[in-house]
């Protein structure tokens, strides 16, 4: 009996133990975020954009399909629009839209629609537009226009009969919106001319906000020496640069129309009145339109054994929309990425599982639209014919909610929610530059310093710093005076002096020509040629110390005036930006002026080369000491004394080749232009046998793979 008991009391025991651990399994199992993607952000303030991986802002909350909803499938979904609680589905294929309530129920299907007493199909429609006045759709197909109310057409617009409409514009309407004043904004399919606007009486305006071609410096020489060797056949035939269309345009939470183009930067821009970018991206301490900027994602890099490729597949967006609180949400149709930036072009995050089969939650096949909906985020799939509904998190709320704060500038009422975001996520790059604001908003300008350079904001910074600076300026300022009188008295003390008695500082007669080659060049350069006071020993130490110096700048310098990434820092770059070049132009200008009939000597060209880059080497020490000390203004002092420093070391080489090869001032200039000519040739013969040889070990080492793995 009491055997049973025991067995019993155990059998219970192990049961109980088995329920405990699967409670324990199940809660561990609900608390693990339902988040198949990953959500990233990117740190701006080093030369590119770095991305950071963050918490979750939205989550899939599953999708909407018209099989599910009882209408049939929907067919090649283009465009979704909302206004007043309802959801409107431009069901393209199937020539519908269909209306949802905010619980997603269907309330409206709305095929064909009657015009004059005639009934009018929309089937291959692109575009949606819903306000108080009505449905607008952009019928593609048709070429045309359909203003509707109440399932009927009130008025249709056609290609304007008007002189400023080219007789080739080709008027197939893709997308549209409509202002507060009644102003309807209409993008046609490749139209390079920017938005049609038609008044309130829907008049043609004209066109607004047309996308300019841009070009470098180098492009335009290229193209001026390719015509000059060109045919006049293959120069019509030539493909000839033109502007990006805009891709989709929305309402921003001001009114103001922003658009989406195909650009490599600038992607996302808000039209002013006059039609140009609006859209302010600051950098540091100059803010400019956001034309120059990447919105999207760098190209994926990756390194194999031999060298570093970047792939093709660059980011394309194909769709854009804005909230009521000043958000932009772009979807990439090349990853099936959503990027969401605020007005003042910071990422907020960038979410989804990449463009896939369409099968797994938050991916897709071809991302047509986006909409947000209440406190959801859709995404249309045209190929799939479903509707992705993300849902914002409780640090997305936090987020945007600490963000739209901070852009107003209420940098105190957004400091709990930052300290928040802080204490759940150290890699969000926004929250260090807001409680370095709210820091130095209170007064507190230590901790604003501390946290600016963590979020790498050096405009914060830079204003903490000038308190604290002149804070300790004032408290210190009698026995700074009374330091810098006794010291200057004591050089110039010295200097007299020395002069008097006629003392020799420097022993080493070579060193001292090396040293006074920027004051007095001209006699330096004369002992360098006729008298052999040129040291390689000095010349050598000179060039590693102007290589130091360069690489110190990076290192040491002022955080307020550059910003170096440590984790990707190569100093082999600056060495041959420094000791490279030094003895690249000392070969070439060597070769150059032996054509020339110069009369120099390498030896004395590498000397009278690195002497000459003294004013350089006072520089970076002065800008390694100074930009620890100045702060910088819309005029940086840095900026002139670089210039000035470049320029007297342009001339100290030109002065160089004049003495050591007994020529001209303007030979000098030709014999200069010309080794430029022949380093960038060197360099790319270089380049050329450095590829090769890559191609050919790569050759090699696949042949070795394949006999050895065989």
């Amino acid at each position: 009996m009491n055997g049973k008991r025991r067995i019993s009391r155990l059998l219970s025991a192990v049961l109980f133990a088995a329920l405990l651990l699967g409670g324990a399994v199940t809660a561990k199992a609900e608390s693990v975020e339902d988040i198949p993607y990953t959500t990233y952000t990117y740190w701006e303030g080093y030369a590119n954009k770095t991305p950071v991986k963050t918490k979750a802002t939205h989550k899939t909350a599953g999708t909407i399909e018209g099989n599910l909803l009882g209408i049939g499938a929907f067919n090649e979904l283009q465009h979704l629009a909302c206004h007043d609680g309802l959801l409107y589905v431009l069901d393209s294929g199937n020539g519908r839209i269909v209306v949802l309530d905010e619980n997603y129920t269907v309330k409206q299907q709305i095929t064909d629609l009657t015009y004059q007493g005639e009934t009018i199909n929309f089937t291959g429609a692109k575009g949606l537009f819903a306000d108080d006045s009505g449905l607008y759709i952009a019928d593609t197909l048709n070429k045309r226009l359909l203003c509707t109310k109440n399932g009927e057409i009130f008025k249709i617009i056609t290609k304007p009969e008007d002189a400023t409409v080219p007789e080739t514009f080709d008027f197939a309407p893709t997308k549209l919106v409509r202002d507060s004043n009644g102003y309807i904004y209409l993008l046609c399919q490749g139209s390079y001319y920017g938005m049609m606007v038609f008044s309130d009486t829907y008049e043609f305006f004209g066109f607004f906000g047309a996308n300019n071609v841009t070009t470098s410096f180098s492009n335009a020489i290229k193209s001026f020496i390719t015509s000059l060797f060109e045919t006049e056949e293959k120069h019509n035939a030539s493909v000839r640069q033109l502007p990006f269309s805009l891709i989709d345009i929305c309402i921003d939470n001001e009114g103001f129309v922003s658009g989406l183009t195909g650009n490599t930067s600038g992607q996302i821009r808000r039209f002013g009145l006059s039609g140009t970018n609006i859209l302010v991206k600051n950098s540091g301490f100059s803010g400019s339109t956001s034309n120059s900027f990447n919105f999207a994602d760098y190209p994926v890099s990756f390194t194999n054994m031999l060298s570093k490729y970047r792939t093709s597949l660059r980011s394309a967006f194909c769709a854009l929309t804005a909230d009521e609180n000043g958000y932009y949400y772009a979807v990439d149709s090349t990853h099936g990425r959503i990027f969401i930036y605020d007005v003042a072009c910071n990422v907020i995050s960038v979410f989804g599982g990449g463009k896939q089969k369409g099968e797994q939650a938050g991916t897709f096949v071809s991302p047509s639209s986006i909409c947000v909906f209440g406190d959801d985020l859709l995404v249309s799939d045209f190929s799939t014919g479903k509707i992705t509904r993300f849902k914002i998190t409780e640090y997305g709320k936090l987020l945007m909610t600490a963000d739209s704060l901070t852009v107003k500038s209420k940098y105190e009422d957004a400091k709990p929610y930052w300290e928040q975001i802080y204490a759940a996520d150290k890699n969000c790059q926004l929250a260090y530059r807001g409680l370095a604001k709210a820091a130095l908003k209170e007064k507190d300008y230590k901790a604003a310093m501390a946290y600016a350079k963590t979020g790498l904001d050096r405009e914060t910074y830079a204003l903490a710093f000038a308190e604290v600076r002149d804070a300790f300026l004032y408290q210190n300022f009698w026995w700074i005076a009374v330091l810098a009188v006794v010291l200057t008295a004591g050089l110039v003390v010295f200097v007299v002096q020395s002069r008097k008695r006629q003392l020799v500082l420097i022993k080493n007669a070579k060193l001292r020509v090396a040293l006074r080659t920027p004051i007095h060049p001209f006699e330096s350069l004369q002992d360098i040629k006729s008298k052999n006071m040129g040291s390689v020993a000095v010349a050598t130490g000179l060039l590693l110390l102007f290589y130091v110096a360069t690489v110190l700048t990076d290192l040491a310098g002022g955080f307020m005036f550059k910003i170096t990434d440590l984790s990707n820092f190569n100093a082999i770059l600056p060495l041959i930006g420094t000791v490279g070049l030094v003895l690249l132009w000392t070969a070439a200008n060597w070769l150059v002026c032996i054509l020339f009939e110069g009369k120099g000597k390498m030896k004395e060209i590498y000397c009278a080369t690195c002497y000459s880059l003294l004013p350089l080497i006072l520089y970076n020490f002065a800008y390694i000491v100074l930009s620890n000390v100045l702060t910088p203004s819309s005029n940086s002092p840095f900026e002139l004394l670089g210039k000035v420093c470049y320029l007297f070391t342009a001339v100290l080489l030109l002065l160089s080749i004049t003495v050591i090869h007994d020529f001209s001032f303007f030979k000098a200039i030709g014999t200069a232009l010309a080794t430029l000519l022949g380093m960038a040739i060197v360099a790319f013969v270089l380049f050329s046998m450095l590829t090769l040889w890559q191609d050919i070990l790569g050759f090699i080492l696949s042949v070795f793979n394949e006999v050895t793995l065989r």
